[in-house]
């Protein structure tokens, strides 16, 4: 009783010095809020238990203490809240067109993230187990309308702006096959997942470039050339994942992972759109001249091609799970994240069409120039709380905490296509019902985030281009989990 007692205390006071310092030690960017309604419940806090196919994702030597063959599937519906008051003034003070100091929201939709995934039970290699899932390690979607072109700019195509104006739908999907094995008398176990990693990105962005001719063409409101960039393309890489898992004795394990997945070059098609300023006095004097294609409130369109990296992070994970009763199971997970990798993206365009343009070397040069949206993001870090309660022998209810450090913990660079406020806290409850075979669950959970304030416009890499997006910025996320495994 004595040393059950004593592992109880370290394990308490563990979790809450975790907990206490999540804000400094705290995974966050776009990776995804985690699978499965047991792992999800438990706030992630699943790495020492991986009991389920999700164990492909949380720790893939979990699958080796699972006995049966099993197959399993769940699918979480999210909802993105977010609000934006826009203040994105040209120094401050003069307007761009961003419709500013009224709150917007994003675009209202209910997402959807389906995974699944199988165990085998072998007697080859030793009793080697084998499993096979497919699911997102990786996912951002979001939509924003935030622009209204003035009519000082031009009163012919200001109603022409498309709507998913500030746009980002990031999909890696992991195609993963998984081996673990048991060792030292079924105590310790190893797993290795080998991935191929599909990514899917659709990145839309307002941008207002600074126009290169001399005054008076370049005189406000014309001093920035307004393009819509449409980039819809998609790359194949490959990953690895790895975990331990170790049972100290029946009640206590604690389990080591680690996850490397490798760059992913995307490449496809894009459409720009040139929405140039319009003067009648200027246009009148100049037709027939270089000078023209400024103040002409032509629209300019090309389809060039388009190629960017996505540099994945890799990450490193510990858990422990301890059995307090027959019935009653807690898990504490700690995560880092290498977000400091990610240096955000950068589109280079090749096979331009620039018929209709103007010879002249400064005008091709000016639309064909490529585009970077910089990030300067750090390592990150999360950490969960969860446990998991037999109430009946049909019934177990589940419940967790987790928090998550923000990547962006300088927030000079933070843009509308990917909201991540700051540290923030997960709350999660569910249940799981099993009948025969079958288990049946369901999860909900809510993210808070908190309110920030950007208010200075930033070139993070000094090429001329602000890339940030000044304004007041609130987020929170809900998300219900629906899941099932069948053991057989």
């Amino acid at each position: 009783m004595e040393s059950r007692m004593g592992i109880l205390r370290r394990l308490a006071v563990t979790a809450l010095v975790l907990l206490l310092v999540s804000s400094s030690v705290l995974a966050s960017g776009f990776e995804v809020t985690g699978l499965g309604t047991k792992a999800r419940a438990m706030g992630g806090a699943f790495r020492a238990i991986a009991d389920d196919w999700t164990a492909a994702y949380y720790n893939p030597a979990g699958q080796a203490f699972i006995y049966d063959n099993l197959v399993g599937a769940n699918v979480g519906f999210l909802h993105y809240r977010n609000e934006l008051t826009s203040d994105y003034r040209y120094g401050g003070v003069y307007e761009s067109g961003v419709v500013n100091d009224e709150t917007l929201y994003n675009k209202h939709e209910i997402l959807s993230n389906p995974a699944a995934g199988i165990i085998l039970q072998t007697p080859y290699w030793g009793g080697m187990s084998v499993g096979f899932s497919m699911y997102q390690p990786f996912d951002n979607n979001i939509e924003w309308t935030l622009y209204q072109m003035p009519l000082a700019y031009n009163d012919s195509l200001y109603n022409d702006l498309p709507l998913d104006q500030y746009y980002s739908n990031l999909d890696v999907v992991a195609f993963q096959v998984t081996l673990a094995k048991r060792f030292s008398e079924d105590r310790l176990a190893v797993g290795l997942g080998l991935q191929l990693l599909r990514a899917d990105l659709a990145f839309n962005n307002v941008t207002f470039r600074a126009n290169p001719a001399d005054a008076p063409f370049s005189d406000r409101p014309r001093d920035r050339i307004v393009q819509f960039s449409q980039n819809d393309g998609y790359g194949w890489g490959f990953g690895l994942t790895a975990g331990m898992m170790y049972q100290v004795n029946e009640k206590l394990s604690i389990a080591l992972t680690g996850s490397l997945p490798f760059d992913i070059t995307v490449d496809g098609d894009t459409y720009q759109m040139f929405y140039m300023p319009y003067d009648a006095t200027l246009n009148s004097r100049t037709l027939g001249s270089i000078d023209n294609i400024w103040v002409n409130g032509a629209l300019h369109t090309m389809h060039p091609e388009f190629e960017t990296t996505i540099k994945l992070p890799s990450s490193v994970g510990f858990g422990l799970s301890y059995d307090v009763t027959e019935k009653l199971t807690i898990a504490l997970d700690a995560s880092y994240t290498m977000w400091s990798k990610y240096e955000g993206l950068e589109f280079v365009y090749s096979n331009w069409d620039p018929t209709g343009l103007a010879a002249d070397p400064s005008v091709v040069d000016f639309f064909e120039t490529d585009l970077t949206y910089p990030q300067d993001w750090n390592a990150a870090g999360k950490v969960a709380l969860g446990a998991s309660y037999d109430w009946k022998d049909y019934l177990t209810l589940l419940c967790g905490v987790s928090g998550d450090q923000s990547a962006d913990r300088d927030p000079s660079g933070f843009t509308p296509q990917l909201v991540d406020t700051g540290d923030k806290w997960g709350f999660n409850i569910g249940a799981i019902v099993t009948f025969q075979q079958w288990e049946i669950g369901f999860a909900t959970s809510y993210i808070h985030y908190p309110d920030i304030d950007i208010n200075q416009m930033q070139d993070l890499n000094n090429d001329g281009l602000f890339d940030n997006f000044p304004g007041e910025y609130k987020a929170e996320t809900f998300e219900t989990i629906f899941s099932f495994n069948y053991r057989f």
